[in-house]
C-alpha cells in the first residue's frame, strides 16, 4: 500500500523495515497508526530511531496493538507490571534471548507482538536478528507442507538450551526474575504451521528454545523433524539484522517470526525495556 504519513524503508529481502517520520511520544492520529500497523503486517518487524519516550508513552503506543501482557517470570518495573527491563551488566557472560525463539510459545495465548526499546547500548555489538516464518514455510516442498499439516507442537517454558531453571537463574541474576521453579509446568500445544489472522498467510511456528516434541510422538522421534525445521527457519536468506543505538525501538510479530539476541559485547552494559501485547491463540 502507498504510505502517506510515514516513510518505510525495508532493510532486508525477507522481512524488516525502518519507519521514519512519526514521533511516538505524541498521540498518533488514526491514519498514521493505521499505516504503521500495515507496515507491521507487511514487514513482520519494524524499527524506529531516535525516540524519547516515558514509560507511559511507551506503554500507550504498544497498547494500540493489543492489551499488554505480563512476562510470567518477572513482576515488571515499579508501577508498570507489564514493562520488563532486560539488563546485562559488564561482568555477565550470558544474555537474555540468546537463542532463536518466538516469545511466549509456551502460553495458551502467546502475545501477538513484542516491543523492545533501547535505553543503553554497547559501543559495538549487541545486534538482534529476526527470521521470517512466512519465508521459511513458503520455501518448503509441497510434500513437506502436506506432512506438517495438522501436526501439533508441545511447547514448554523450561528452556531447553540453557540447562533449565537453575542455569537460567544464574544467567539473569540482575533481572529480578521469579517463579522459575514453575517453568516446567507451563506447557501449551500449538500447530507447527499457523495461519496469520491479519494476512491469511501460513508460517512455521516452532523454535529450538521451547518446542519439546510433536504431539503424539516421543521426544526422540520428534527431534530430527524439529531440528531440521528450526535450522531451515533461520537460513540467512530468511533473516534480517538490526544494529541498536539508544532511542531505537523494534516491534515484531511473534505470529510469523523468531528472533535472536547476539551476545558479542562482553564487558559492556546493555539496557532494554520490553513489553509484549495482544494475547492470541494460534490456529
Amino acid at each position: 500500500m502507498p504510505y502517506q504519513t510515514i516513510d518505510v524503508k525495508p532493510i532486508a529481502g525477507a522481512l524488516g523495515a525502518e519507519i521514519h517520520g512519526p514521533d511516538l511520544s505524541k498521540p498518533l492520529d488514526n491514519q498514521t497508526f493505521s499505516e504503521i500497523h500495515q507496515a507491521f503486517l507487511d514487514h513482520q518487524v519494524i524499527f524506529f530511531r531516535d525516540q524519547d519516550l516515558t514509560p507511559d508513552q511507551y506503554m500507550a503506543f504498544g497498547s494500540r496493538f493489543g492489551a499488554p501482557t505480563r512476562y510470567p517470570f518477572s513482576t515488571g518495573m515499579p508501577g508498570y507490571p507489564e514493562l520488563f527491563e532486560i539488563r546485562k551488566e559488564p561482568e555477565e557472560k550470558r544474555n537474555f534471548g540468546g537463542g532463536w525463539h518466538s516469545d511466549g510459545t509456551y502460553l495458551e495465548t502467546p502475545p501477538l507482538g513484542t516491543m523492545l526499546y533501547a535505553k543503553e547500548t554497547p559501543t559495538h555489538g549487541g545486534d538482534t536478528q529476526w527470521a521470517s516464518g512466512y519465508a521459511a514455510y513458503e520455501a518448503l516442498s509441497e510434500g513437506m507442507k502436506k506432512f506438517l499439516d495438522g501436526l501439533i507442537g508441545i511447547n514448554s517454558a523450561e528452556l531447553k538450551k540453557s540447562g533449565g531453571r537453575e542455569n537460567r537463574g544464574k544467567m539473569y541474576q540482575n533481572m529480578a526474575l521469579s517463579n522459575l521453579d514453575e517453568a516446567g509446568k507451563i506447557v501449551a500445544e500449538h500447530p507447527l504451521v499457523r495461519t496469520h489472522p491479519g494476512t491469511g498467510r501460513k508460517a512455521l511456528y516452532l523454535n529450538q528454545a521451547h518446542t519439546v516434541c510433536i504431539k503424539g510422538w516421543t521426544e526422540e522421534e520428534s527431534k530430527p523433524i524439529i531440528d531440521w525445521l528450526c535450522a531451515h527457519f533461520v537460513r540467512p536468506e530468511f533473516t534480517c539484522r538490526f544494529q541498536w543505538r539508544p532511542g531505537s525501538i523494534a516491534l515484531w510479530d511473534n505470529r510469523c517470526t523468531q528472533h535472536f539476541a547476539i551476545n558479542d559485547y562482553q564487558g559492556q552494559r546493555r539496557v532494554m525495556h520490553r513489553i509484549t501485547m495482544g494475547p492470541e491463540r494460534p490456529v
